[in-house]
């Protein structure tokens, strides 16, 4: 019996589940700075970093600004909510696309469900995304812009952003432990993915008559809601319905591809 079959013969309760995971995510976050003379601090880092190398590209250098709000703080609270949904979503992306094949070895000797192992992927993007998050509403205080009510959105909208990311984290591990040519397509969409995503421009610099495409794409869905509850501004016509649909599709389909293929997994095993 391979050990995907013995996991099946004796799938774990929901609480031996969340143990498990437990464990590996105390794992994942010990061997993630493991070594490193700023270790934790390096998920502050890269945030600050990133905001500050965009900001002064796109807010000084090529002064992008967003009509309706004040020329230099409204850029810039644009900007950190677009990173506040993308960066949690590359770094559990980038570590869950090739979570089951790192530990190949791990599952043909003991038997456990695969699932955990994309999932920590997600778990360990959980600081990033607190971190993001926390710096976007102080720094939005901080720059007289809210609290506002529709602020209340922001844990909605957490959920709807782990579960699109779990979901195409459960996808793309599968995928690429059965095609390995998935790993290197992941890494290129990534970049394209970024720039079709409005991020480091508003929506409102792009012709009227593309709008309907962004609905399209899951992390536009999300960045622009995001940035309006944030911005207390009202979202594109049919971002919130198109979001909806998304985390049904990506979060339910990538769970489903993940359960239907787990006889091929064995198989590989």
């Amino acid at each position: 019996m391979n050990p995907i079959d013995r996991q099946s013969a004796g799938t774990p309760a929901p609480r031996q589940w969340w143990v498990l995971w437990r464990y590996w995510m105390l794992r994942e976050f010990k061997t993630r700075y493991a070594g490193s003379v700023l270790g934790l601090a390096w998920a502050f880092v890269q945030p600050l970093a990133t905001l500050a190398i965009f900001y002064v590209l796109f807010g000084l250098v090529l002064a992008v600004r967003v009509p309706g709000l004040a020329a230099n703080n409204g850029y810039l609270l644009h900007l950190l909510a677009g990173l506040a949904v993308w960066l949690p979503f590359t770094d559990a992306i980038g570590r869950g696309v090739g979570s089951l094949a790192a530990y190949e070895d791990f599952l043909r000797k003991q038997p456990m469900p695969a699932e955990i192992l994309p999932a920590v992927a997600v778990g360990g993007s959980l600081l990033v995304m607190a971190i993001g998050y926390a710096l976007l509403l102080v720094l939005s205080v901080g720059q007289g812009v809210g609290p506002y009510w529709s602020w209340g959105w922001l844990p909605l909208l957490a959920l709807a952003q782990l579960a699109l990311t779990l979901g195409l984290a459960l996808f793309l591990s599968m995928a690429h432990f059965l095609w390995r040519d998935v790993g290197s397509a992941v890494a290129f969409g990534l970049q394209l993915w970024f720039y079709v995503t409005p991020i480091v421009y508003p929506l409102t610099q792009v012709p009227e008559r593309f709008h309907a495409w962004f609905l399209l794409n899951p992390l536009a869905c999300l960045t622009l809601m995001v940035q309006s509850a944030v911005l207390h501004m009202p979202p594109p016509a049919g971002t919130p319905w198109a979001l909806a649909a998304w985390v049904v599709v990506l979060g339910g389909g990538g769970w489903w591809f993940f359960r239907s293929m787990k006889a091929a997994l064995g198989e590989a095993l």
